[in-house]
């Protein structure tokens, strides 16, 4: 694993969930200054069978104008992550989480 915190600018506040395994890199896409990870702890399979996971998409700050998915009124004007959930057969759904303040305390609530 390459040393996130520099590479891709990763504050210590995620890190530490990263080094606690909490939160696990699932791919890095070094060409868009962009990794995904994991949360293993939070995967759960509901009654039909259908799996839910959820990954934090982390955007190099100093590139997100240049590499953001998803944007408002123009490119950047989002934070430079984002949180999805997806469930089998459901798709995909954007989770309300606007803040680095909000994703790390989302992330304590869950950890």
């Amino acid at each position: 694993m390459t040393d996130l915190a520099a590479q891709y600018k990763v504050p210590p506040e995620l890190q530490r969930f990263i080094d606690s395994g909490f939160v696990e890199l699932l791919s890095e896409k070094p060409e868009e200054k962009t990794i995904e990870f994991h949360i293993p702890s939070l995967l759960y399979t509901d009654e039909n069978d259908r799996s839910t996971s959820f990954s934090i998409i982390w955007i190099h700050p100093d590139f997100n104008e240049q590499f953001c998915h998803y944007y408002d009124e123009k490119p950047g004007d989002l934070a430079n992550f984002y949180v999805m959930k997806q469930t089998d057969d459901l798709g995909d759904d954007w989770l309300d989480i606007e803040t680095f303040d909000d994703l790390i305390d989302w992330l304590e609530e869950r950890a």
